[in-house]
């Protein structure tokens, strides 16, 4: 019987470190710790059953049970037994549950199996003890805990999946019957102490080697099937999430183009010939001026917002909603007529409101693009006619919705040659500067602000508002105002020579030239060619640009103070600005936007606004000038209120060169008499 056990326990070593090795194979192959758990756990089992291995050869060496070689052996023993149940439990419990245990569990259960190991070490090893208690703790003991863990095993296993995959069925099974054998054999080194013997246990106890021979290969490969089975699924939901992926836009996590096409596709498939949708496209005004002002960075952190805020707005209420590229959103509704446009433009309108960001306030502005969706045409087309739409509103001046239709079509095929003629415009200097004079309170010319003009030779002389948004578009606004900076400071030194104390001009500046950080230097070699003090040049900036840019822009109108350039915020009123801008902002001149003194519906509350605010000027030191004077009654109300500047009609037009050196002439001349012209 010796040689049967000795056989057996060499057969089941050898099993339970193959099964070993091949957890730990397929453990460093997927890097799954609960593999790792599994490999250690069999190392474990080989371990003991070599320890058990030498007892036997001890015993029939006639080694004492108190001996040293045997106590060593018998805590190398005790501890790989209870590894080997410890690590079975913590990989199936970590498969389970998709975690992993921490390390310092790990080292207390090391430290817990080593406990046990001593107390069965020490306790009653001496030959006067009763061998049926000695057997109960060294080998019953094992069996009884063994056993329980793994009933406990399989029915958490079944708890957290009651229809388990193959893999873990078998696991399942395995732990029931392995725990079940175990618990029995537990139980019957239980009843052999009691009642000093077992029949049952000395008849089962020899065929317990064969049984687990078998029963750790089954457990082996089943566990395998199970890892197979995880990796299966795993790699399933991998590639349902790539396939999400690859419609989600990566940014915002709305639906990206894609999605879209795919949206849109579905529908045509099932749609019927007179079934209709509204597709809309919503884009941000002058996007590329944020990115430039404030980097990429933030413009991809208010893309984030617009892409929540658009969520929140179209979440339940549109059938569709999505990021279709950069700051274009697209949206799908049912049905298409005067309803479905009105909410389009309702959108638009709550898509517009003012962003927070970093404690900092963004006053975007939306163009909308809407077209009628049809089966009959493609996907592309409609995506194509949306955009049109929405790029008819933002070259109209942006902050409205724009339908299609044919006309349409030929209106912006119309603007490609518009786009050439403007490039062309800079090569053949077709640019002119008029000049509008800025008057004080006693009649005489302050200075002029320069003012853009471009001389297109089919379409006649053009104001800003006709080619403006394209130059931006095309990123030609930097060389614009450069030409018109080179331009003014060489005409003030023209003018010197007719009315010197007049000769001063305003010039108007772009965002994109502010942030340019080049422009000081710009400035500083124009004022040195032509000879000119830098307290005759006046920089404007509009208030929406200084409100957007007042920490990244305040450096380079810094510097240019100390030049000894005067600042002024243009169209003050048109934004949203606070007064902590107006006291923070390096500017030296307030110019009050034209529609306090034109808005006849609220003339007494702007005069009432206009009281308050010009004295607060003063105070800080800021000189006022208001835009908009086109009649007599209003030169003569804002007289009254203690401001430096008046612009308008009434005092005089935008003028050519020539015109306006008439002006400075009379200017001179004049010490009392109003000079008007128009």
């Amino acid at each position: 019987m010796g040689d049967f056990y000795n056989i057996t326990l060499i057969a089941q070593a050898i099993s339970s470190v193959l099964i070993g090795w091949l957890l730990l194979h397929f453990a460093k192959i997927y890097q799954r710790n609960y593999l790792f758990y599994w490999s250690y756990s069999f190392f474990s089992l080989t371990l003991y059953l070599i320890a058990v291995y030498f007892c036997f050869t001890m015993i029939a060496l006639n080694y004492s049970v108190s001996s040293v070689p045997r106590l060593i052996n018998l805590f190398c023993m005790s501890t790989a037994g209870y590894l080997q149940i410890s690590f079975l439990v913590v990989g199936t419990v970590s498969l389970v549950n998709g975690t992993s245990i921490s390390k310092k569990n790990i080292i207390r259960l090391l430290v817990l199996c080593l406990l046990i190991a001593c107390f069965i070490t020490l306790f009653k090893n001496s030959e006067s003890d009763p061998k049926e208690l000695r057997y109960l703790m060294r080998v019953g003991a094992r069996y009884l805990v063994a056993g329980m863990a793994c009933l406990g095993t399989a029915i958490y296993i079944l708890r957290n999946d009651p229809n388990p995959l193959l893999g873990k069925k078998l696991v399942t099974i395995g732990f029931f019957v392995y725990g079940f054998e175990m618990a029995f054999l537990g139980w019957l080194a239980i009843e052999n102490y009691i009642f000093d013997g077992s029949q049952l246990l000395l008849l089962l106890v020899p065929y317990h080697g064969i049984f687990e021979l078998i029963f750790y290969p089954f457990i082996g490969v089943s566990l395998v099937m199970w890892l197979l089975d995880v990796e299966r699924i795993s790699s399933q939901r991998s590639s349902e999430k790539l396939k999400n992926l690859n419609q989600t836009d990566g940014l915002t996590g709305l639906p990206n183009q894609q999605a879209i096409h795919k949206h849109l596709m579905n529908w045509k498939q099932i749609a019927s010939s007179h079934e209709r949708l509204t597709l809309t496209l919503i884009g941000v005004d002058q996007m590329q001026r944020i990115n430039d002002a404030e980097g990429i960075k933030r413009g991809d952190e208010l893309i984030i917002l617009l892409a929540k805020r658009l969520e929140f707005l179209c979440t339940g209420a549109h059938r569709f909603f999505g990021r279709l590229h950069g700051d274009v959103f697209v949206v799908v509704t049912g049905g298409y007529g005067k309803e479905q446009l009105t909410r389009a433009e309702k959108l638009r309108k709550s898509f517009s409101r003012p962003l927070k960001s970093e404690s900092k306030t963004y006053y975007l502005e939306m163009s909308a693009g809407s077209t009628q969706l049809k089966p009959e045409l493609s996907i592309e087309t409609m995506l194509h006619q949306a955009n049109q739409a929405l790029q008819y509103a933002k070259q109209s001046g942006g902050k409205q919705l724009q339908t299609f239709h044919p006309e349409l079509k030929l209106s912006l095929y119309a603007d490609l040659s518009f786009e050439n003629d403007l490039r062309t415009a800079f090569k053949l200097q077709q640019f002119e500067i008029y000049y509008q004079p800025i008057w004080s309170a006693e009649n005489k010319i302050i200075c002029f602000e320069a003012l853009i003009r471009w001389k297109h030779p089919k379409r006649g002389l053009l104001t800003p508002d006709a080619f403006l948004n394209l130059i931006h578009d095309l990123g030609l606004a930097i060389e614009l105002d450069y030409w018109v900076i080179d331009r003014a400071i060489q005409q003030v030194r023209k003018w010197k020579f007719i009315n010197n104390e007049a000769a001063k001009i305003s010039i108007n500046v772009t965002a994109e030239t502010i942030q340019n950080g080049q422009i000081v230097d710009h400035i500083k070699a124009a004022l040195q060619r032509e000879q000119i003090p830098a307290n005759d040049v006046t920089i404007e900036i509009t208030e929406n640009t200084a409100m957007h840019n007042i920490e990244s822009g305040k450096n380079t109108l810094n510097e240019l103070k100390k030049m000894g350039i005067q600042v002024a915020i243009d169209d003050f009123g048109t934004g949203y600005s606070s007064l902590n801008y107006l006291r923070a902002f390096p500017s030296d001149v307030i110019k009050f936007d034209r529609s306090f003194v034109s808005d006849l519906n609220n003339q007494d509350i702007n005069e009432e606004i206009l009281k308050s605010l010009i004295p607060l000027c003063h105070r800080l030191n800021k000189k006022v000038v208001v835009e908009g004077v086109e009649n007599r009654y209003q030169f003569d109300l804002l007289k009254k209120l203690s401001i430096n500047g008046f612009q308008g009609f009434y005092l005089s037009y935008p003028v050519t060169v020539k015109e306006a050196n008439k002006l400075l002439l009379m200017s001179k001349r004049s010490k009392n008499k109003a000079v008007f012209s128009g």
